[in-house]
């Protein structure tokens, strides 16, 4: 069984990465290097420069006019599915905005199969979806893509290597400081976007 780990997170101590994107990713997973080859990804809605946090394992999230007294919905990945989709931040970005990027056409097909495809809201632009979830990514700064609402993003569940841990399933809670949470959305190809909320990503890993 692979261990499940909390982020370290507290308001009074947040340093950021800084250097070369291999110096970033080696920082931000406390000294581990990344692979000599790094990921590349031909989408020009995404940043040219991305640090992925870890291989994406599940979510959970809250759907509009959710009954309280009901458990969130978990979204899960398979294994091969997971493995091909990534958890990644924008260092250049002042709030260290989170993507969601799945490599293969099987993973999005899946994802838009379970998620966009049942889901009953209409497609929207994700700077709208940000602004009516608030915080600090609240903006007009996304690209121009329309995605369908799935709620409130609870927590987040990525799988990587970072010293001393090893290998490791990090779970974060969105919003546990701010109160403030992102809205999760899926495009009908398939790609998750986290629109707004108030997390950064320093070096010790998602916090808010």
């Amino acid at each position: 069984m692979i261990p499940r780990r909390k982020n370290f997170s507290t308001k009074s101590y947040k340093a950021r990465v800084s250097g070369s994107p291999e110096e970033m990713y080696t920082q931000w997973h406390w000294g581990i290097k990344p692979n000599p080859k790094p990921l590349k990804i031909d989408d020009p809605d995404y940043p040219e420069i991305l640090i992925e946090c870890g291989r994406l394992v599940e979510f959970t999230y809250r759907p509009p006019n959710h009954n309280p007294k009901l458990k969130d919905k978990i979204f899960k990945l398979d294994k091969v599915d997971s493995n091909n989709t990534h958890l990644a931040f924008d260092p250049e970005h002042p709030h260290d905005r989170l993507y969601i990027i799945s490599t293969t056409k099987k993973a999005k097909n899946n994802i838009s199969k379970e998620l966009y495809k049942p889901n009953p809201h209409v497609d929207v632009p994700i700077a709208d979806i940000s602004r009516f979830a608030g915080g600090k990514h609240a903006a007009s700064d996304y690209p121009n893509v329309e995605a369908r609402a799935l709620g409130v993003m609870t927590t987040v569940v990525y799988a990587c290597e970072k010293k001393p841990d090893g290998y490791s399933f990090y779970v974060h809670k969105l919003g546990e400081e701010s109160g403030v949470q992102p809205i999760v959305a899926v495009g009908n190809d398939g790609r998750l976007w986290i629109v707004g909320g108030n997390y950064t990503a320093p070096l010790q890993g998602i916090t808010d």
